[in-house]
């Protein structure tokens, strides 16, 4: 990774990220186009890998399409948004080369959350958290989000 940076806005993550271990296409929802696939959440923003880069401090309706066995505060398996996409508004906040010149790291400080929203993304959160992140060198992921 050569940490190309393609824009970045201030402000520092408030909550630990959670690294899942199911990544979701992300869509611009306005647009109907993949921006990239989410590698980790809070219910304040997310870090999405895709192949085009987006300029920091654009706004985006962002779509999720969920997984089947997301669960809301039930037990796993608890059918909760079954069929149904997840869209939120969210503003770009940094973006960067990642993996070579194929792809890139992105950003996003999630605007705003309808309280069901919140709970698919705590559900998320809880059911398809990566518990090992150990191989993870210092500086690779950007503290920003």
């Amino acid at each position: 990774m050569d940490g190309m940076n393609i824009g970045s806005i201030s402000g520092g993550r408030r909550q630990e990220r959670t690294r899942l271990i199911y990544h979701l296409r992300v869509f611009d929802a306005r647009k109907r186009k993949l921006l990239g696939h989410m590698t980790d959440i809070t219910p304040e923003g997310l870090m999405l890998i895709g192949e085009k880069p987006v300029r920091a401090g654009r706004e985006f309706s962002l779509r999720m399409d969920l997984p089947r066995n997301v669960t809301r505060n039930g037990p796993p398996g608890e059918q909760a948004a079954e069929g149904r996409p997840l869209v939120f508004p969210a503003r770009s906040i940094w973006c960067r080369r990642d993996g070579g010149e194929e792809f890139y790291s992105m950003g996003f400080r999630i605007l705003s959350l309808e309280p069901s929203a919140l709970e698919i993304i705590r559900a998320l959160m809880r059911d398809f958290y990566q518990e090992d992140i150990d191989d993870e060198q210092p500086g690779e992921m950007n503290p920003q989000l």
